[in-house]
This record gives structure tokens, C-alpha cells and sequence, in this order.
């Protein structure tokens, strides 16, 4: 996949610029088009049909709804009884292909092994599904989609194919972000023209993205999956020694490929969503996920958390709690109901696995937790005089934070569950720095390896701290004298080129969140 970037970076992408530029406005769309459709049968073949399939079903199930809403015959309560319906038609079946393809083995897996344990007689055979690139992310476009048209803060699309072009935009369709309608999909249609600024900054992003995908993310994965493979065989100090890589491995590469396709939309004067905001600058963990993949973040908020905390069951039960038990605990419920909705299905979204799920629910009861311990925090410092704005008090919450997020990494990482708490058991009590000096250069790491990827996390780290304070770097390069300029983006080109893990000797990385 690392090679099928590089592709994208030296071919694919300048080849599209150029047909898209001497195409006259009216059309570029249709270059577009035609160039998503493209790269996603590059990358998943026959299974364009399925991606076709929801294109259709979006576009149909949206032209019906809004039908039906400007409908005067009928009365408000039809209106919401028959869209809704319509609405839950769409998401049941956008879900039920996911499920098939992506859940339907681990299910039944799952009931096997719970029937066996029962003395029960049941046989499952898994069913070699294949799975088309990027059907997680477009998928939750096209229920964000439906919903927003059935609750009328969308208006419904009646040309096919700008669903087509939101569903299908080939930067993003592999990692996303997952965009709504609202935000990209008059931009998509539009056929702006591609001014040099727009051009110059997407490559710049571009590039970017290259450095944090090749010099680090690449360069630490063989010590990460030697490790993780084997970690029973390594000493506590390379165990965590690999969970602390694996963390800026995912970084490194998830924020990198985000990157790339910013900046790819940028050169077409089209803004994607951001998904990434320096999460390990967070107070908590719910503000790293207000920072960590933001559009999943958002998209779960709008979509599950609300929609759950305004269910009529939740409301019943809201009541119920208040009655018997105060009405702060109800408060607490409500939440507790919606929160667990959410991280089962963050879990969930992540893949079919158990290490997946308990990530969601690590993060679930760390959530709430924080929401329930919030204000009796707040009161605790104030009658300490704890400031908590001050240089102690942030050192102490971003080692917890750091703390929590390689936790969580961890078992995000672990084949099974039980091989994350033997992991953790080992970094507790098994724990010699003199084993991690003597042995890291055995780990799929050389000196040469070591060094680029601790001059990619170090300038990762510089740009991150700059970025936290304000400072916008690539307008303030674009300010200094041409040759400066130049000299600093030629550099980072050479930096990729030279640095970057390919080549001779080594494995190519598939990109990590292209898998989810």
C-alpha cells in the first residue's frame, strides 16, 4: 500500500490535475467522477458494484423522502411516520450489507464457541467474504445523508450522480474523513478552477503527509509487529517499548494519509473536513476524541449519542431513575445509555474483533467516569488551591493522558484481549531498561531505521507544538523570500525520497485505517 501511495503522489493524482484542467468548467466533474471510479476499482475490483449499489440507494431513498416532505396532501404526522420509515429502510439495509460482509463470520464464530460451551451441537462454517475498500466510511455518508434529508437539515439531491461524486471522491473514499453532504458536495460539483495557491498548498500538505507515512509510521512498523507477534518472548522495557511505537505508528500514519487527502482536495479547491487537531495536547479523554479522529467523533454525536438520549425508551427510563433515585442520577443515566451506544459502536466500526469492542468500552467507562467526577474535581482543587491552569497541573494531566492512550493502543493492537493484560502483567513485572539497550537493534530497527524516525517524530512533535499555539506554518513560510521557500519544501521532497522506508529490504505497510 506504501507503494500504491507513492503511485497516487507521482502518477494517479498529477495525471487527473491535468485532464481536469484542460477539461472546460461544465465538465470537470464528470473528470472526477470518472477518476473515483477509477481508483476505486484499482483497489477493489468487481466490488464497485457494491459502492454503486449505496449510491443508488441513497439517491433513491432521498429523492422518495423528499418527495413526501413537500407532499401538501399530507398531513405532518404522516409526513414523519412515512419518512422515518423510509429512513430506517435505507440504514437497515446500509447495515445489513456491512454487517454480512464485515461481521457475519465473527457472529457466528461467536455463537458456535457460546453453543459448544453449552453442550450444544453447532457447526459454522466462516464465508470467505470479500470487502470492498472503504465501506465503513461510505456508509456512514450515506446514512448521514438520510437522516439529514429526513429531518430537513439537508436538502434532497435529485442528481444522481452529485451522490455519486459525495459517496465516491477518490482521495477519500479509502480512510475519509467521513464528510456530510453539506460540507463537500457542492464543492465536488462545482469544477472550480485550479489556482496555483490551491495547488501549491495541496502538494505542500501532500508532502507532508509523505514524511509522517515513510519516515515514521513505515520506518517503526517492524519493530511493532515483531514484538506484538511475539511479545511473550521480549522483556516488559520492549513491550513498551512497542506499545509507545505502535501510538505513533497509528498517529504518524492515520494523520498522514489525512494529509494527503486534504491536501489532494485542496489542489481542487474542495475543503474536507479536518480529523485531526494535536490530540496529545488533550485535557482529557474526551477531548482527545473531540481531537482524534474528528469525524467519527461528530458523526457518532450527531447520529447515535442525541438520537439515543432523545429515544422515547430513554426518556421513560430518564423518568423513572428521577422519581426514585434524584434527578442528577436520571442526568447520569441518560448519559450512561447514549455513551455506551456510542463506544460499542466506535468499537465495533473498528472491525470484527474482541480487542476492538473492549477499546470502545475502555473508553467508555473512562468517559464517564470523567463526566461523573468532573465538578467533584473542580471542588477538590479549588480547597486544595490547586491551579489548575498552571505548569504542574498540565504536566500531570498529560502524563495521565499519555498514560491512557498507550493503554488503549495496546489492547487496540493485541490479537485477543488476554494477550493485551499479558502484555500490561509483563510491563509491570517483568521490567529491565538493560534488556530494551541490549537488544532494541533486534527488534527490525537499525541505526539508520532508529534515526529517521527520531528525526520524523522529533520535527512531528515541533510542528504539533507550533500548531497547538497558533502558529500557521505553511502561511508563514509562504511569507519568507522565494529561494528560502524553495530551498525548505525541495528539502522536505529530498527528506521523503531519501528517508522514506521503501525500497530494497522492505515490506510495504498497508495503510491502517484503510482496513476499518
Amino acid at each position: 500500500m506504501s507503494y500504491f501511495l507513492a503511485s497516487y503522489f507521482i502518477a494517479f493524482l498529477p495525471i487527473v490535475i491535468i485532464i481536469y484542467s484542460l477539461t472546460t468548467q461544465k465538465f470537470r466533474w464528470i473528470v472526477l467522477l470518472v477518476a473515483d471510479y477509477v481508483f476505486f476499482y484499482m483497489l477493489s475490483g468487481k466490488l464497485i458494484v457494491f459502492l454503486l449499489g449505496s449510491t443508488f440507494l441513497a439517491w433513491g431513498l432521498g429523492v422518495l423522502i423528499g418527495k413526501i416532505r413537500v407532499n401538501k396532501e399530507i398531513d405532518a404526522k404522516q409526513k414523519q411516520t412515512k419518512t422515518s420509515r423510509i429512513m430506517i429502510l435505507g440504514i437497515l439495509i446500509s447495515l445489513g450489507v456491512l454487517f454480512i460482509l464485515k461481521y457475519f463470520n465473527f457472529v457466528g464464530e461467536n455463537i458456535g464457541i457460546i453453543a459448544k460451551n453449552a453442550g450444544m451441537y453447532f457447526v459454522f462454517t466462516p464465508i470467505d467474504f470479500l470487502i470492498p475498500i472503504g465501506i465503513s466510511y461510505y456508509t456512514l455518508q450515506v446514512i448521514s445523508y438520510l437522516a439529514d434529508v429526513k429531518n430537513g437539515k439537508q436538502e434532497t439531491v435529485g442528481n444522481f450522480f452529485k451522490i455519486a461524486l459525495y459517496l465516491s471522491f477518490f482521495p477519500q473514499i479509502m480512510e475519509g474523513p467521513i464528510s456530510r453532504y453539506s460540507q463537500v458536495g457542492e464543492d465536488l460539483y462545482a469544477g472550480r478552477k485550479i489556482e496555483f495557491v490551491n495547488l501549491k498548498f495541496g502538494y505542500q500538505r501532500i508532502c507532508w503527509g509523505l514524511i509522517k507515512k515513510f519516515i515514521v509510521a513505515d520506518r517503526i512498523a517492524p519493530l511493532v509487529t515483531k514484538v506484538f507477534d511475539d511479545y511473550q518472548k521480549y522483556d516488559g522495557s520492549i513491550n513498551l517499548l512497542a506499545v509507545l511505537a505502535f501510538t505513533m505508528q497509528l498517529y504518524a500514519e492515520f494523520s498522514g494519509c489525512m494529509d494527503i487527502i486534504i491536501g489532494s482536495g485542496e489542489i481542487f479547491g474542495i475543503k474536507l473536513p479536518e480529523n485531526f487537531r494535536q490530540p496529545f495536547f488533550a485535557k482529557d479523554a474526551s477531548d482527545f476524541w473531540h481531537r482524534w479522529h474528528i469525524t467519527l467523533g461528530t458523526w457518532f454525536k450527531d447520529y447515535i449519542f442525541f438520537p439515543v438520549s432523545l429515544a422515547k425508551p430513554v426518556k421513560k427510563f430518564a423518568k423513572f431513575v428521577k422519581k426514585y433515585f434524584g434527578k442528577t442520577t436520571s442526568k447520569f443515566s441518560v448519559t450512561f445509555i447514549a455513551l455506551f451506544c456510542v463506544w460499542i459502536c466506535n468499537g465495533l466500526w473498528h472491525g470484527a474483533k474482541w480487542t476492538f469492542i473492549f477499546y470502545g468500552l475502555y473508553y467508555f467507562v473512562l468517559i464517564f467516569i470523567e463526566n461523573l467526577t468532573e465538578e467533584p474535581v473542580k471542588k477538590l482543587t479549588a480547597f486544595f488551591h490547586i491551579d489548575r491552569a498552571g505548569k504542574g497541573y498540565k504536566v500531570f494531566r498529560f502524563i495521565k493522558l499519555f498514560v491512557i492512550i498507550n493503554l488503549g493502543e495496546m489492547f487496540f493492537r493485541a490479537e485477543t484481549v488476554k494477550d493485551g493484560f499479558l502484555m500490561l502483567k509483563n510491563i509491570l513485572s517483568n521490567f529491565h531498561l538493560k534488556e530494551l539497550f541490549a537488544n532494541y537493534w533486534r527488534l527490525g530497527l537499525d541505526r539508520e531505521d532508529l534515526a529517521a524516525a527520531l528525526v520524523g517524530i522529533f520535527i512531528i512533535i515541533v510542528v504539533g507544538v507550533l500548531k497547538e499555539r497558533g502558529v500557521n506554518i505553511r502561511k508563514n513560510i509562504d511569507k519568507k523570500k522565494l529561494p528560502f521557500r524553495w530551498i525548505f519544501w525541495y528539502l522536505a521532497i529530498f527528506l521523503v525520497m531519501v528517508f522514506g522506508a521503501y525500497g530494497p529490504g522492505y515490506t510495504a505497510v498497508d495503510m491502517i485505517y484503510a482496513g476499518y
